[in-house]
């Protein structure tokens, strides 16, 4: 039975439907390109805010249609959606043939081996599953980098925040386990490891003598990985300790802090466990710190009782920070949360008007930043052809993370998956264009 996989979301999700993949293939089962050209369809769905709810039932409708016109035989559900919202699947998409939730995906292969019936999902079974160094991954990516999870759930508790519910409590990999995966990687011709989990900073913390997220950085400093790279550090556990190790790893200078707002009544309201002063001075240790850091963020507007006095702290914040990368979101009521039960609600068009402002502010520091690039020299790891026609390959620098960041468009000719020197000719908004040095 051919397979295809489907993956919606974030990398998080992206390192499962690998997981997933590998499992098939080693069970014997051939992977489809193309959905058209499967008999199994499965869809790894997302479920962190609306419009992501919306985007996995639409999938799962389009690929329903296949079966209806008999190209394919079964049709399964996976991820997060499925851990929250499995039983209503079953009972409200007849469509879906087989369901597991986020704590179930060791279990892919039986679920397709008996396709042909559906299967059902018990509601009350926890979030547990953390896969290991020997679970075998099928890199889908025809990029050199990998996103490896070294930690699953969140014990954090942000009042807007849904993902305990899905993923549940936080769970570490052991340190060991992640330093193999990652020396795994380098062997495989990965360049690049991208460290993602919903709480990164808190890793290590829930297992006696594993040691924090700053040995584990040091650890992997000794493997052949030539680029390292952490994502979504929570700023309540920033401390000195931790900035002396991360200081001496070898990681790339780039630091992503969601910082969410900085409004002390909003930070309050929404849990994070942190000030606005805090947090100021936290960019200011780790820039000091880290030579030629690349700082990123994202900020939530439009939170219960972000008054124009709150919002205008947050601008001011942004603006005197300047962050040099720095994503914004308006918030979304999730199912489940406290946040749904706070008064003061800020329309919705209020909440555009005031992402549109952060982005304005935004995009005068950051393209002052990249303007200040040209006729630099930097190290690039070429991720591939360019879909720009107009250039034949991009590249990242140091301070450009995989597919949120932007990117180097080259001119010549370039070996993929290679690091190049190349110097700074243009900046093109968030973009940016290079020749070989």
């Amino acid at each position: 039975m051919k397979v295809h996989l489907t993956t919606l979301g974030c990398p998080k999700n992206q390192v499962d439907s690998e997981l997933m993949l590998g499992m098939l293939g080693e069970a014997g089962f051939p992977l489809a390109e193309r959905a058209e050209d499967a008999e199994c369809l499965i869809v790894n769905t997302c479920a962190f805010i609306d419009r992501a709810r919306e985007e996995s039932v639409q999938t799962i409708l389009d690929l329903a249609q296949l079966k209806e016109r008999g190209s394919a035989r079964a049709l399964i559900v996976t991820g997060c959606l499925t851990q929250r919202y499995g039983g209503d699947i079953l009972q409200e998409m007849p469509e879906v043939d087989g369901i597991l939730g986020t704590s179930d995906l060791h279990r892919i292969v039986d679920l397709v081996k008996q396709a042909a019936g559906r299967h059902d999902w018990a509601t009350s079974a926890p979030p547990g599953y953390l896969y290991d160094a020997t679970t075998p991954r099928l890199l889908t990516g025809r990029v050199p980098y990998a996103y490896v999870k070294i930690a699953e759930g969140c014990d954090m508790g942000c009042t807007f925040c849904a993902i305990p519910q899905f993923r549940g409590r936080h769970r570490s990999r052991p340190l060991a386990d992640v330093v193999a995966e990652v020396d795994g990687l380098a062997k495989r011709g990965v360049q690049e490891a991208v460290l993602v989990s919903q709480d990164t900073l808190a890793y290590g913390k829930d297992l006696a003598g594993n040691g924090d997220i700053g040995d584990l950085l040091l650890a992997l400093s000794d493997t052949r990985m030539p680029w390292i790279r952490p994502m979504y550090l929570h700023p309540a556990h920033v401390n000195d300790r931790l900035v002396d190790k991360w200081a001496r790893a070898r990681v790339v200078p780039y630091v992503d802090m969601p910082v969410q707002h900085a409004d002390d009544g909003i930070l309050r309201s929404m849990r994070r466990a942190v000030t606005a002063r805090r947090m100021k001075d936290v960019v200011a240790q780790l820039r000091a710190a880290i030579p030629g850091v690349t700082m990123r963020t994202t900020v939530l507007v439009g939170f219960p009782g972000e008054t124009d006095e709150a919002f205008a702290r947050l601008l001011d914040f942004v603006d005197d920070v300047r962050f040099e990368r720095l994503g914004v979101f308006t918030y979304s009521p999730e199912e489940g949360t406290p946040s749904v039960t706070f008064a003061d609600a800020v329309p919705s068009e209020v909440a555009a008007e005031r992402a549109a402002l952060v982005q304005e502010t935004q995009d005068r520091v950051a393209f002052e930043r990249q303007d200040a690039l040209v006729g630099t020299v930097h190290d690039v790891l070429v991720d591939g052809r360019s879909e720009d026609r107009a250039f034949a390959f991009e590249a990242r620098t140091a301070g450009q993370a995989p597919e949120i960041d932007g990117v180097v468009y080259l001119r010549g000719r370039f070996t993929p998956g290679r690091f190049a020197r190349v110097r700074i000719t243009e900046a093109q908004g968030y973009e940016l264009v290079g020749e070989r040095e």
